[in-house]
């Protein structure tokens, strides 16, 4: 073990020849006892690291439901069926209708099916 530390030593100016304490650790035998409280410390710690993560994700998630779905002040209230009834095919399309993109892109689909029945009837 002597061998072994004196590898690990170095010279410090005011102490003289030292050891740093981890690498005595390091080199020191666990017993049992020792090995069984490491290893539930470590599970323990792992534990806690996943609970905490898991906490934190179920604050946000009960903040966020809270504020913006279930809640007495959330958006979602707005948009009774007596709300929407009464707002105009512009405003709905607005709010709920497909993106521009999208209807440009059907569009031109539905022309090219139009266009390849026409040359089906054609060939026929």
């Amino acid at each position: 073990m002597q061998q072994a530390m004196s590898t690990k030593a170095f010279d410090d100016c005011s102490y003289g020849t030292v050891i740093r304490l981890e690498d005595i650790m390091s080199h020191h035998p666990m017993s049992n006892i020792e090995h069984i409280v490491q290893d539930l410390h470590d599970i323990l710690k792992s534990y806690y690291q996943v609970t905490w993560k898991r906490a934190v994700d179920i604050v946000c998630i009960q903040a966020a439901q809270h504020h913006l779905i279930s809640g007495p002040g959330t958006p979602l209230k707005l948009f009774s069926p007596a709300f929407v009834s009464v707002m105009t095919s512009e405003q709905l399309q607005e709010i709920a209708g497909e993106d521009p993109s999208q209807i440009r892109k059907r569009k031109l689909l539905q022309k090219e099916i139009e266009d390849l029945e026409k040359g089906k009837k054609i060939l026929i």
